[in-house]
């Protein structure tokens, strides 16, 4: 069990790893489907909580609990890549691992990849070098994914209104916009019981 959260070593670990750390829980579904539906407890719901830190996710999109719980756990890796900033590394974790400038949703690096981007959001173009794609590419990654493009968007907010603003009022605007940014070096309460 690890004792400090870490955004990286959690999207790294093996399903069976990061599943012995949730909280699982199973419901009924809702919502229409006809005969078979609300009949078995098959939806899953997992949670990864510590102090501050809380990331839930569900999923009831099949019949099978098993399969809703793989459903969950990829469900909980892109929020954990999405909601936890960490300060970027001096080098890329790994190499770019779509082909041509795209990578698939489905691909199994994809939330360690969009969690390294979003971290890297301060100097987009150097990110984009870093990964050997070209600006372009890279924002059509962002922009295919609708909530990696609303966390682009509150990023960019944040940084306008912190240029807009005096050197005094810009300090009490970056702690009103960094609670949708949350990092793990900052709060050393994100531990593990």
């Amino acid at each position: 069990m690890l004792e400090t959260i870490n955004r990286n070593s959690l999207l790294n670990l093996s399903d069976a790893d990061l599943l012995k750390l949730c909280e699982v829980s199973a419901y009924k579904g809702s919502g229409p489907g006809g005969q078979h539906r609300n009949k078995t407890n098959s939806g899953v719901k997992l949670r990864v909580e510590s102090g501050e830190l809380r990331v839930e996710s569900y999923s009831c999109d099949d019949r099978s609990a098993h399969v809703n719980k793989l459903l969950a756990l990829k469900k909980l890796r892109m929020k954990i890549a999405l909601q936890i900033r960490e300060k970027p590394t001096a080098k890329i974790p790994f190499s770019f691992p779509g082909s041509d400038g795209k990578i698939s949703q489905d691909n199994i690096l994809y939330p360690q990849f969009i969690a390294d981007v979003l971290d890297r959001l301060d100097d987009f173009d150097k990110a984009a070098k870093m990964w050997g794609l070209s600006k372009s590419a890279l924002n059509k990654i962002v922009l295919q994914d609708k909530k990696v493009m609303e966390v682009f968007q509150k990023h960019r907010q944040c940084q306008a209104k912190t240029l807009r603003q005096t050197a005094s009022q810009s300090t009490a605007n970056q702690q009103e916009c960094r609670p949708t940014c949350r990092t793990t070096e900052q709060d050393p309460a994100n531990r593990l019981n």
